[in-house]
């Protein structure tokens, strides 16, 4: 490979928000995105990197943030993996059905070619971006081992946290051979360390209630949404269209039903809510994801056996009621 590829001694990217996930995604040819976790805007800063083909290595400063694959078309590399050293900081991580917290210390991967998703708190990482060229021979499994932690701290794990300390000092004064050498090096100690170290039982897929409890928890967070779709719910909590409608097929209610039902349930409570009691019926439903009145007024009385305003008066009648008792 010519030594012109290679980028040495990248300049440090310090930004915020949109300026760093584009920075980022053009220096190491990813196409991730950043989003910030609560209302503060996230900050990123890649302290060095090392760019070559098949190989790039980014030590990177991180503020609480979320990171996921942009939607639309995969990565042109596929099958590239991110190997993560956790230097500092905490993450939450999940793939293929499997969620992962990820402590300080501890070393976890990702197929950045499939649907994923990292949530962190202040972080410091050390990133080692791997073509597959690295691992098919010799980490067929891999697939069962992606965000799954693993300590770098003990047994042959600290021998792989020490290697990718060696890659970061080495990078800039070997020959690209060599780097690759040791990063193939890497690879297969990796393999080793994960299938000899990390339990079966916790490389395995999440179960289905804790599956579909992440997506009620992104539906009832979004129900306000008039245009929530099952593709939406899918693509945020990274799984497939056909894995959600999997995971709801046998129960009472298929997920759109369960989302239109749960609307109408908010509906019914604000309707119940004195002080809501001079608020529209209309203007209600619009709050919670309806955008037609007469679907809305179908919707409601199929599922509570009255009209909306009917419940209303009914239920004020109760309360008036109730209100009218003597005291003991």
């Amino acid at each position: 490979m010519a030594q012109s590829t290679i980028r040495l001694g990248s300049p440090s990217i310090r930004a915020h928000g949109q300026e760093f996930q584009h920075q980022m995604n053009g220096l190491l040819n990813t196409r991730f995105q950043l989003s910030p976790l609560g209302k503060r805007s996230y900050a990123g800063e890649i302290l060095r990197s090392y760019i070559t083909d098949g190989l790039r290595l980014a030590d990177i400063r991180f503020s609480p943030h979320s990171t996921c694959l942009m939607p639309g078309k995969l990565p042109r590399s596929s099958n590239s993996f991110l190997v993560s050293w956790q230097v500092e900081g905490n993450s939450l991580v999940r793939q293929f059905g499997r969620e992962t917290e990820v402590r300080s210390g501890e070393l976890f991967f990702v197929d950045t070619s499939q649907p994923f998703e990292i949530e962190t708190d202040d972080i410091w990482t050390r990133s080692v971006y791997l073509d597959s060229q690295f691992w098919q021979e010799v980490f067929p499994e891999r697939a069962q081992y992606s965000a799954v932690a693993m300590s770098g701290n003990s047994h042959m794990g600290r021998i792989c946290t020490q290697l990718i300390e060696q890659l970061f000092v080495s990078c800039h004064s070997h020959p690209v051979g060599t780097v690759k050498r040791m990063a193939g090096s890497f690879a297969n100690l990796l393999a080793v360390t994960m299938v000899a170290e990390v339990s079966p039982g916790a490389a395995e897929p999440a179960t289905r209630s804790m599956l579909i409890d992440r997506i009620r928890r992104f539906a009832r967070a979004n129900l306000a949404n008039p245009d929530l779709s099952c593709e939406d719910i899918a693509a945020h909590v990274n799984l497939s269209v056909g894995h959600v409608h999997q995971l709801f097929s046998g129960r009472e209610q298929t997920l759109m039903r369960w989302v239109w039902a749960e609307r109408l349930r908010l509906i019914a409570r604000d309707l119940t809510n004195p002080g809501l009691q001079h608020k529209p019926v209309s203007a209600i439903a619009f709050d919670w994801g309806f955008s037609d009145a007469a679907h809305f007024s179908r919707s409601f009385k199929s599922q509570y056996g009255m009209s909306p305003t009917g419940f209303r008066n009914a239920s004020q009648c109760s309360l008036d009621h109730m209100l009218a008792l003597p005291l003991n």
